[in-house]
């Protein structure tokens, strides 16, 4: 009893870390905004890169016990409060309107940042405590995050996909880039131990593929679709070259 406890109170603990963790997030966003410091493009993704970093509070839920399921309750939280802001609310002067949307329009929270919150929630139940969660918020976080921003800043080369849209080499090597860093960063502090580089970069690169080649908003669920899939591939892969 007194160690169910203990677990219990070290999970709920831990959930009270990751809200107050993203509570700072989007707060400092909505103030750098408010003040005119960041554009809401920006704003977007640091709420984006910031959010994907959740997963590191993951070391201090207890796995024993079933309140470990507590780490999505941030994401489960914002999946409804971005669909009633968005869909019912619709208030253009909402701070996460503000911070999160690219135009000012309330709907747009129902697009990008609630498949996120979902990618967030499905994460955190179904690949808890595993490298392939830590690999699929890297790329869907910091590669997919850090590449429009990269892209719209120093992007020189472009070139056309599906539906006419223009994307940069710059933004793409970005994407890969910081998929590869995630990744490190997030095994390194996860403690979870050294993975296949050679695993590492095919699922960057398929990371990199998809977000050059996806619908405008839809890049936040198909990127960890295809990541996921993709893994048990990548390590046959890099096995064989390795022989």
């Amino acid at each position: 009893h007194n160690l169910a406890m203990r677990g219990l109170a070290r999970n709920v603990l831990a959930a009270v870390g990751t809200i107050l963790f993203v509570l700072a997030v989007t707060k400092t966003a909505e103030y750098l905004v408010k003040k005119r410091k960041i554009t809401k493009n920006l704003s977007r993704k640091l709420v984006h890169v910031s959010a994907s970093c959740w997963l590191l509070f993951w070391p201090l839920f207890d796995a024993s016990h079933w309140g470990w399921k507590l780490n999505i309750i941030v994401p489960a939280l914002y999946s409804v409060l971005l669909f009633v802001k968005g869909a019912v609310i619709k208030d253009r002067n909402d701070p996460d309107v503000r911070t999160m949307s690219r135009t000012g329009d309330p709907f747009e929270l129902c697009m990008g940042p609630l498949m996120f919150t979902i990618v967030m929630c499905v994460v955190g139940l179904y690949l808890f405590g595993r490298s392939e969660g830590a690999m699929v918020m890297a790329i869907v976080g910091w590669g997919d995050g850090f590449a429009p921003v990269i892209g719209e800043r120093y992007g020189k080369t472009r070139y056309i996909v599906r539906g006419g849209r223009y994307k940069s080499v710059e933004g793409s090597v970005a994407c890969f880039m910081f998929s590869l860093l995630g990744m490190k960063v997030f095994n390194f502090f996860l403690g979870y131990p050294y993975y296949n580089f050679g695993v590492w970069t095919l699922l960057a690169l398929v990371g990199t593929a998809v977000e050059a080649i996806s619908p405008s908003d839809w890049d936040n669920i198909l990127i960890p679709l295809a990541v996921y899939h993709a893994a048990p591939f990548a390590q046959q892969a890099s096995r064989l070259m390795m022989l």
